[in-house]
């Protein structure tokens, strides 16, 4: 078997989106919360299907580079959110309303939670203030 490349790994879930945004003429779309959150959501969503499956299928060979596959993979999914100014966010983008707030709070949740393992508290600080935003936008469902 052929060692597994922590590069390109994950790669069909990193373009999956983007890509077809791109190849449609959509760019504009990738700056939309409602899009940015659900690739936010499915990605967290995918890591974890994917990591089981990987864990499964090649327990030894994935071992050896599960970390920074996470490392570069949530860090994809993190640039997703510093697309966005949260400071300047608009009324009519509330995330809450397209997504079940829990989900996208849990997806948050994650991401906060594995860069403070890390000490990426930069990263958790803008994560944190989408947190803020959806407790704002619907507090009966946080």
């Amino acid at each position: 078997m052929q060692p597994i490349d922590p590069n390109t790994l994950f790669s069909i879930f990193e373009q999956g989106d983007e890509q077809i945004y791109k190849e449609h003429g959509l760019h504009d779309t990738l700056q939309n919360p409602y899009v940015l959150m659900g690739m936010v959501i499915r990605g967290i969503e995918n890591y974890y299907l994917m990591d089981k499956m990987y864990q499964r299928q090649y327990p030894k060979e994935y071992n050896n580079v599960r970390s920074i596959t996470k490392y570069r993979y949530y860090t994809k999914i993190y640039s997703y959110l510093a697309r966005l100014d949260t400071l300047n966010f608009k009324d009519i983008y509330k995330i809450g309303d397209s997504f079940e707030s829990n989900d996208a709070f849990q997806s948050l949740d994650v991401l906060r939670l594995y860069f403070e393992s890390i000490e990426h508290y930069e990263k958790c600080a803008i994560i944190v203030r989408y947190q803020d935003l959806l407790k704002r936008g619907q507090p009966q469902l946080i």
